[in-house]
């Protein structure tokens, strides 16, 4: 049994489609200015002319930087989606650490309880998956993706995942008890070996 949990597919979709008109505008106004000439044209006056500055060009570019990354990033997480969390012989693997670092492994040993809950953000819930541990070592003091709860609980945001926290909660709980069956069989199986 594996337990690995990747963002949504139709979220990283609509988030690489988000993009596109940003990258169509900046493409426009870095170029021949025709959507935004006619836009101009429809709002303004004929007598009332509207120049383009240097901070529109550099806008544009920014924009323009923006919009590719978001559409290149939705389309690679789309193709290519990454182990948000992944159960490990040695551990629970989440990426927390940040883009293009490793994931942080949290030792079966350590992890208390897994859960799912809902964290009130100015006045929107949002899903997290909760891993109690008995002990911050090895975990980033600042997680990227997630939030210290309290002192030994880190929640990891789900918002943008394909499955439901405490379903996933639930999986990774009956992982770990596989887990700690087959490394204690492990051991008694090279004691005996030993003997």
């Amino acid at each position: 049994m594996t337990v690995v949990v990747r963002r949504s597919a139709l979220k990283m979709w609509l988030l690489a489609m988000a993009g596109i008109p940003l990258l169509i505008i900046s493409l426009d106004v870095l170029t021949e200015r025709r959507i935004t000439r006619w836009l101009t044209d429809l709002i303004f006056l004929p007598e009332d002319v509207q120049i383009f500055e240097p901070r529109d060009v550099i806008f544009a570019w920014v924009m323009f930087l923006f919009a590719a990354f978001l559409v290149l990033w939705g389309l690679r997480e789309l193709f290519v989606p990454a182990k948000v969390v992944e159960c490990r012989g040695e551990g629970l693997a989440l990426r927390i650490n940040g883009p293009f670092q490793p994931p942080s492994v949290v030792p079966w040993d350590n992890i208390q309880d897994v859960g799912g809950a809902d964290m009130e953000d100015e006045g929107d819930a949002i899903a997290l998956f909760v891993v109690g541990v008995f002990s911050r070592e090895g975990l980033p003091d600042n997680p990227w993706g997630a939030r210290w709860v309290t002192e030994n609980e880190l929640g990891v945001l789900a918002e943008d995942w394909g499955d439901d926290p405490q379903v996933v909660a639930e999986k990774v709980a009956d992982y770990a008890v596989e887990a700690v069956k087959r490394s204690r069989t492990d051991v008694t199986s090279n004691v005996w070996r030993e003997t």
